[in-house]
């Protein structure tokens, strides 16, 4: 009988061990900390974004186009979610 116990359980082990997914955790990944699903198109969309807009704009066209880099990512304006994009996307492009 425990043998057949151990057996299961060295069974079950090896199975829970195929369905191991890897996944980024929230907290290394922006796009999922701005609330948007893995594998969604938004979240695609969020992770392709462009190249840095670079030192030739203001600081107020900066921020503008983190804005809507955001909302077409499908963030809800004024929530803390997108003031979270909003800032990371600031710094992003900000980098030149």
């Amino acid at each position: 009988m425990l043998v057949r116990m151990a057996m299961i359980g060295v069974a079950t082990t090896m199975l829970g061990a195929c369905s191991i997914e890897k996944r980024t955790v929230a907290s290394e990944d922006a796009c999922a900390s701005y609330g948007l699903r893995v594998g969604s198109p938004e979240y695609d969309k969020c992770r392709a974004r462009g190249g840095r807009a670079g030192s030739a704009y203001t600081s107020a066209e900066l921020m503008t186009a983190a804005r809507l880099a955001c909302q077409s990512y499908g963030i809800q304006p004024y929530t803390e979610s997108f003031e979270r994009c909003a800032r990371n996307e600031y710094a992003w492009r900000s980098q030149g």
